[in-house]
């Protein structure tokens, strides 16, 4: 050992002659007998929060579920658009279809299908496989007030919706 490591190690011990004993009662140790020094009291809030994610995934004419019966609908089958309501039942939707641009076709539970028009600058192609909503109080999605959220990282909110009615 080095000589200046040892006058290190000989001025950092402590001084005992200036200390003084300290009395621990039997107040301050736990049932095993170890002192446990006391502690101010510390008063913490906690916040616990449920978030619901819903996902949504995307549709192919082919491949929608049984209870559905979208098979029959050829994909050249034309559309007219209806007014709806600002609002949709959350868990009424099975699945999200692309159309073009900035519009997003919903298929429901109910065999609707429901066109959703995202905002300005929000290309469908974003949402090529699906969207993520989060549960709102009501169970509802509802047009500018709610964000979809692709897999991508994209986020966008509904201008409005429509239903689309086969033409025949």
């Amino acid at each position: 050992m080095s000589l200046s490591l040892l006058a290190i190690l000989l001025l950092s011990v402590p001084d005992v002659r200036g200390m003084q004993s300290v009395d621990i009662s039997s107040a301050d140790r736990d049932a095993a007998g170890t002192y446990v020094p006391a502690r101010p009291r510390a008063y913490a809030q906690v916040r616990i929060e449920k978030r619901v994610i819903i996902r949504v995934p995307r549709q192919r004419p082919s491949s929608l579920a049984p209870s559905a019966d979208f098979s029959q609908q050829t994909p050249q089958q034309t559309y007219k658009e209806k007014k709806i309501g600002k609002c949709l039942p959350m868990d009424n939707i099975l699945g999200v279809q692309m159309f073009a641009d900035q519009y997003l076709d919903l298929l429901t539970r109910d065999r609707k299908r429901i066109r959703a028009q995202l905002e300005e600058n929000c290309p469908s192609r974003s949402f090529y496989s699906g969207f993520y909503m989060e549960k709102s109080g009501d169970g509802k999605i509802c047009a500018r007030r709610d964000i979809l959220h692709s897999r991508t990282g994209a986020k966008c909110e509904i201008e409005r919706f429509r239903e689309l009615v086969p033409q025949r």
